[in-house]
């Protein structure tokens, strides 16, 4: 099988959600908006699908990697919709101008959260095209767990690394250099992973090109006049909508998938033929 210590990689990105999201999210799991809920449990139950998969996949559990795989058919929908409900709280929160953070880099977050979920869409569709194929399939999965990577990892390095850590509002300006460290060590990885395993590594290589659409836009359309005034608009429009939004297009990401890496019909012997 593909990548045999995959799975140790995936307790990585665990460690780091962790670390990344402990102040913010889990140690105060009661006070924070619905939004981040919808999110981060989707987002944790997805990297513990891949996981699973991983390791069932290189232990010979091929039955129980099968049937985690159907699961991640219903789980998807609630991935996209958690990030939908994370661009809506950014929204809300530029458009009331209730938190610094937001003010300053509303528009570079929510750019990074639209290509994070043309990115799983992306890759997602085509683990599910590629499902027959297990160097294809397997290293799509695994890209999804790579672009959760960035963002606690810029957390952790906002919490300890010098140069980057944020002790107060004068230091916010050091959020957008940690996102783009992060990304620069997702590229790296993607890079050796490259190196070792060429052509069919090119999963990882279609990850890297949304990981770079992000560095390369975050910063400059983010504080531009015209997407602003869509932060505001999308601020005001109904929760509901946009998170059914990212549910319905998880939805469709499955189902179209699916379908594509369905076998192909294979006409019976004897049957007469159109002519």
């Amino acid at each position: 099988m593909p990548y045999p210590r995959a799975y140790v990689y995936v307790l990585l990105v665990m460690a780091v959600i962790a670390a990344g999201f402990w102040p913010s999210y889990f140690a105060v799991w009661g006070s924070v908006p619905w939004q981040f809920h919808a999110h981060g449990v989707a987002a944790s139950l997805w990297v513990m699908v891949v996981l699973a998969q991983s390791w069932t996949a290189h232990h010979g559990r091929l039955s129980l990697h099968r049937a985690v795989g159907l699961s991640s058919l219903l789980l998807f929908p609630f991935l996209i919709g958690g990030l939908a409900a994370i661009i809506d709280v950014t929204a809300k929160g530029y458009a009331a101008a209730d938190h610094p953070v937001r003010m300053m880099f509303g528009g570079p977050f929510l750019i990074g959260l639209a290509l994070a979920i043309a990115a799983y869409v992306t890759v997602y569709y085509r683990a599910l095209k590629y499902r027959r194929e297990v160097w294809i399939h397997s290293g799509y999965m695994l890209t999804t767990s790579l672009i959760l990577f960035e963002s606690p990892f810029g957390r952790v390095l906002n919490q300890y690394m010098p140069g980057l850590t944020i002790g107060g509002a004068e230091d916010l300006h050091r959020i957008m250099p940690a996102i783009l460290w992060s990304m620069a060590i997702e590229l790296a990885f993607i890079a050796a992973v490259w190196l070792k395993y060429r052509e069919k590594a090119t999963p990882f290589l279609v990850a890297g090109l949304f990981i770079v659409a992000q560095m390369l836009t975050m910063g400059p359309l983010g504080d531009t006049a015209w997407f602003k005034s869509l932060m505001v608009m999308l601020g005001n429009a109904p929760s509901a909508a946009i998170v059914a939004t990212g549910v319905a297009a998880g939805a469709l990401t499955s189902w179209a998938g699916w379908q594509a890496g369905r076998r192909p019909a294979v006409p019976i012997a004897g049957t007469a033929q159109p002519a």
